[in-house]
């Protein structure tokens, strides 16, 4: 949540979402800390910019601003999704990394409080 757009700039009372809007200028410190702290561990960033969301002037400048921050802290690659699933592909293929399986169902059986095709009910 705190890299999507929504969570800082939306206020929607049909949606129930009446969170005070932030400034691009507070949005914008709130992505850089993140992006900061994922740059200094080899982390992973993506940001959820909507269009109709981020797409207003000042959000737009605000956006230009960090995207230039992450040039000049270098060793950024910025890639579209085709370009990282080719990557990803690569590093498969060439044995330099192996993807995690998660096999499901995680449970042999249901959970306790949960009953098939009911929802979560009152636990025992």
């Amino acid at each position: 949540m705190s890299l999507d757009d929504w969570t800082q700039y939306v206020s929607l009372k049909d949606f129930g979402n009446l969170l005070p809007i932030a400034s691009p200028e507070r949005a914008t410190e709130v992505f850089r800390a993140e992006f900061d702290a994922a740059w200094r561990h080899g982390g992973l960033w993506i940001a959820v910019w909507h269009p109709f969301v981020s797409g207003r002037a000042a959000r737009c400048d605000a956006m230009i601003g960090l995207i230039e921050h992450m040039m000049r802290k270098g060793g950024v690659w910025f890639a579209r999704l085709d370009e990282i699933s080719t990557h990803v592909r690569k590093c498969v293929a060439g044995g330099a990394w192996k993807p995690r399986v998660d096999r499901l169902p995680f449970w042999e059986a249901p959970m306790k409080g949960i009953i098939a095709g009911k929802g979560a009910v009152r636990g025992d």
